[in-house]
Parts: structure tokens; sequence; C-alpha cells
């Protein structure tokens, strides 16, 4: 097993890591794994990772609110380039609409939606400058222009890192042959894995490494201090968008106390464009970071994640990390896997399920620690960075020799 450093200590590998948004504010699983991924590993010191992104922070408007240039950001050297301007934005948000439908494009549909996507010519540039200096580039995730464009500069030095959902853009040709023509393949999860070798056949470069996470130290009390929250409550962490499944989440809530008129109340914490009901048991919380975010896992009852397109889902882990159970939908296969293996969530799909579950988990207080403890553990033991970090190098030795000779993998 490689240590990822060399004889005279320096790190053994040089990483590009292609991501179209980051930083600490941007919200999205996908950028918060490439952004922790690319800190712990510069803070390790097995490897040397350079960020080249957007000035972009949302995924809506793509604009460029941030200026270009080369700052630092936790000892990794971030690279920002402008987003072109639109070459058809109405054509395609036409696409894109068609694609959400369920419609199925045409060939050169299917190309014009990532050639329309959001682009930085200077970026692209930047990485074809200095891609001789990199050991691999690993763009991520993939439904974005950046990803299929970055990818496709050197495939024979590009690990893709996905994050894949099984949903409409993953069934495209651009992606068939974007994943078939990459280096390697870097998955979060062993379903996520066996999704794409469903999708594209066999994946020999394919690994798994995960997501780590650091444990912490967090207090309920005082977020129901400063919230003024002494009501049981369900957590639901992320974007507020109908693609996340909170819609399902708002309806099943709203059935449950027009049938149960208790004191549960559900606490909404992220920002996203879905308008949601003003109701005195519904809490927006908006968009928490840090200690106040943990505080507010350690706060909830239980947390509810109704998203059925996950490739890992970073809030489940949080949330056992603080002790607290999940309750996933039984069609994800990421989440429902999170929560069969280690014993710490249960799964719902209609409202009946719902109810039940809840009615079971308020009742049962040991129910809940026993769950959240099994979770807990669960993830000190697959997902901490020690673990995450040994078998991403483990990945990147697999790698090497194939990127160094130029030969098929």
């Amino acid at each position: 097993m490689s240590t990822g450093l060399n004889a005279d200590h320096r790190p053994a590998w040089r990483l590009a890591l292609v991501v179209p948004r980051y930083g600490e504010d941007v919200l999205g699983g996908a950028e918060t794994f490439a952004r922790c991924l690319a800190e712990d590993l510069v803070a390790s010191g097995l490897a040397d990772v350079e960020v080249l992104t957007t000035c972009a922070a949302d995924q809506f408007s793509w604009a460029n609110v941030r200026p270009a240039g080369t700052t630092q950001l936790h000892g990794v050297r971030v690279h920002r380039f402008p987003i072109d301007p639109a070459k058809d934005r109405p054509g395609y948000e036409r696409l894109h609409a068609r694609l959400i439908m369920g419609e199925w494009l045409p060939l050169a549909d299917q190309y014009a939606w990532v050639h329309q996507s959001a682009h930085s010519s200077a970026l692209y540039a930047a990485l074809s400058r200095q891609l001789p200096s990199f050991d691999f580039v690993i763009p991520v995730p993939y439904l974005f222009g950046t990803t299929y464009y970055a990818a496709a500069i050197d495939p024979a030095r590009t690990i893709l890192w996905p994050c894949l959902h099984d949903e409409v853009y993953a069934y495209l040709q651009p992606t068939v042959d974007m994943f078939r023509a990459c280096r390697g393949v870097l998955f979060n999860t062993l379903p996520e894995q066996q999704l794409a070798e469903r999708l594209y056949g066999a994946l020999p470069g394919g690994r798994i490494a995960g997501f780590g996470l650091d444990p912490f130290t967090a207090s309920g009390d005082r977020f129901r201090r400063e919230r003024g929250l002494a009501e049981p409550f369900i957590l639901y962490s992320g974007r507020l968008e109908p693609s996340k499944n909170l819609p399902l989440l708002l309806s099943c809530f709203e059935e449950y106390k027009r049938r149960r008129r208790g004191p549960l109340k559900l606490a909404l914490m992220g920002t996203g464009p879905m308008a949601i009901p003003r109701r005195a048991d519904i809490v927006p919380l908006g968009f928490q970071q840090g200690q106040r975010k943990l505080d507010a896992y350690a706060a909830a009852t239980l947390l509810c994640q109704p998203s059925v397109n996950e490739s890992f889902s970073i809030v489940i882990m949080e949330s056992w990390l603080a002790g607290v159970p999940v309750l996933v939908h039984s069609d994800c296969r990421v989440t429902r896997y999170h929560a069969e293996r280690s014993q710490g969530g249960l799964c719902f799909r209609s409202y009946e399920e719902f109810e039940a579950i809840l009615d079971l988990l308020l009742a049962r207080p040991e129910l809940r620690r026993g769950l959240g403890a099994n979770g807990r553990a669960y993830v000190q033991s697959q997902y901490s960075w020690p673990a995450v970090l040994k078998r991403f190098t483990a990945a990147l030795d697999s790698w090497r020799q194939p990127a160094q000779t130029g030969g098929a993998h």
C-alpha cells in the first residue's frame, strides 16, 4: 500500500480537481465532497491538489459573482475562471425542460444540451496548458458542462468522480461516452457503482472511495434555546427544491399533523427556489454551517432524507454522527443501502409507512437512541477520513502506472 509520499516526503500525486462551483458557502453534496477531499488530501500531505472552478456561486443563473484569479482556501490553491456568455440559454432551457419531462432527445439534441450548458473556455485553456504537470484530472460531478469538456481534454489522464444518480442525464449518449473513455471512475458507494455498470457495462477502472467525515461534538440543548424550539421536530437538511423530493415530505408531514394534532414540527435547513408553506409547525432555518448546523442535527428527533437521487448523502452521515436516526425513501438505493447496512435508519415510500414509522419512533426514545448509535458506529468505521483516504490512495495506485505509460486500463 502506497503512503502517498515519495522519498523526499513530497506528495506523490499532483491532482487537478475540476468543480463547477467551489466554496464553503456552496450548497451541494458533490461540491462539498470535492472541497473536503481537496482539503484533507493537502492537510495530510498525500497529494498536491489544485482546484479549477468558475466564478459562479449558483447553478441556476451561473452568474459570475466571484472574482477571477487564484486564491488559497484552507491550504488549497483555487483558480477561478469566468463562465462564458451563454451560447443559447433559451435553447438550453427548452432542452432541459424536455429532459425533465421524460422526453427522450435525439442524439443531436443530447449533444446540444451539453454544448449549451455552462462552460468556461478560460478554465479549459488553463487546464490544457497545465495538464503535463498533473498526474490526474478529477472532474466532479458528471452532469455539468465543465465536467464533460474537462474530461474530453485528456481522457487517459481523467478520473471521473460522477456522483451518479439514476436520472435521465445518466442515460444520455454523451454521458455514456464520457464514462467509457475515462481512465477511471471514482464512486461513493457500491449501489452507485452497480448503477454505472448497469448503464455503461463493465468499468474495470471503477473504484469505491466514499466520503470522509470528522467526528464532532454538538449541543441540541443550545440549538433549542437559541431557536426557542422546545417541541420534537423532524429535520430536513439540503436544497429546498422539488428534485430533492421535498414536496413528498411536506405532504406527508401535513397529513400526519392533520391526523395527529400533537406538538411535532418540521424544520427545514437549507435554501432553494421552492416555496415553503407558511405554518407555525414548519420552521425555516435557512442555510446553516459550522457549529449551528451540527447543533441542529443533535437537537432533531430524527432526520428525514426523502430524495430518491443520491450518490452518498452527507446529511444522513452527519445526523448519525450526532446520534440521531434517519428516515429515508425506499426507492433510493444508496440511502436505503446505508440505512440497512448500518441499522441506523428506517425506510418509507407511502404516507402510511411514514405515519407508522413516526408513531413508532416518537413513542420509543430508546429505539431512536439505538438507531442513532448504530449509525454513528457505521460512519466512524466506514467513512472516517483515514478509511476514505486509504481507499482513495489505493485507487490512485491502481491508476497511476497506466496513466504514466498512456496504455489502456
